[in-house]
């Protein structure tokens, strides 16, 4: 293919044929034409007559040829090192484009925080196995931010405001945030007027989360404001808070991916609807990779199709 310059001189340009950088990179890599037609299996003279071909196109020599050994150039130098970044660039998209027509397979190692993963997400992994038989998950429970890298994590589930800029995240659903209490608890100490009236009542904390004892609002104006509470029992683990909060010890402050279901069926009233704040939001995160396993861009795709209708729990 020959392509105009500008100047009425006709110029084929090696980026339409591969091949000849192909052959450049491994006589550079072995030093000698045979050795990388051998690598290539092709032909010595082929090799030759591409590498011919492509110091014609760069109007320069790359290589100087004897009779004892190859001598790569200053610009035949200079010119390897951008034939390596196309090639693996070129290398990845064919990656890309086989994995496509391929079958995702493999163990997919998943980390998640327990609450959430304990109440929606196994529904969505179980769907997520039997469109796909071939992968593995091996799932990690845990509240802690762990480094996906070293612990050799494909992805995770997180809830927060302050992810690690380190990774790539994708916004799953807003996490919001709503008062309740058990019918029992608010007939023995009565319903509380406005949010203000927390003060006076048994208030049930889930300790190491952000605003644990110091609970945000949604004002009638959209204004957030924010009330600090005490109670009788404290915990690390929200699952434990809202036990307590079935068995009629307070009130709480907890996501709605934990309550609505107790809410939908009156097991818990919530208080005050129109103060719901989303905290944060729930994110699948993952490492920065040039090129991402199949099986690992799957299980991002399923999630995103998966909360692309939102969950009752999701509610603003």
């Amino acid at each position: 293919m020959r392509e105009n310059d500008g100047n009425g001189r006709g110029y084929r340009s090696f980026f339409d044929d591969l091949r000849a950088l192909r052959v450049f990179v491994a006589v550079v890599d072995t030093g000698s034409l045979t050795d990388a037609a051998h690598r290539l299996s092709i032909a010595p003279s082929t090799v030759s007559k591409r590498l011919s071909a492509l110091e014609t196109s760069v109007s320069g020599q790359l290589i100087i040829r004897s009779t004892k050994r190859l001598h790569v150039t200053e610009l035949g130098r200079s010119f390897y090192d951008r034939c390596i970044a196309i090639l693996h660039e070129v290398e990845g998209a064919e990656m890309d484009v086989g994995e496509y027509n391929a079958e995702p397979q493999g163990v997919l190692r998943v980390s998640a925080a327990p609450v959430f993963a304990s109440r929606h997400l196994m529904p969505i992994i179980a769907r997520l196995l039997e469109r796909h038989p071939k992968i593995t998950i091996d799932l990690s429970l845990t509240s802690s931010e762990e480094d996906l890298v070293a612990g050799g994590i494909d992805a995770a589930i997180r809830i927060s405001h302050d992810l690690d800029p380190g990774l790539v995240a994708v916004r799953l659903a807003p996490n919001v945030r709503v008062f309740c209490a058990s019918p029992a608890y608010l007939k023995a100490h009565g319903q509380p007027a406005s949010v203000k009236d927390l003060v006076n009542h048994n208030c049930l904390i889930v300790r190491n989360v952000s605003q644990s004892s110091v609970w945000p609002m949604r004002k009638p104006d959209g204004t957030i404001e924010t009330v600090s509470v005490s109670g009788s029992f404290v915990c690390d683990n929200g699952d434990m808070v809202r036990q307590a909060l079935l068995a009629g010890l307070g009130i709480g402050h907890l996501a709605r991916f934990m309550v609505h279901e107790h809410i939908e069926s009156g097991e818990l009233v919530e208080l005050f609807p129109g103060s719901r704040v989303i905290a944060n939001h729930i994110y699948v995160v993952f490492p920065k990779k040039r090129n991402m396993p199949l099986k690992t861009r799957v299980f991002i795709d399923h999630l995103r199709a998966e909360f692309r209708t939102p969950a009752p729990w999701t509610v603003p």
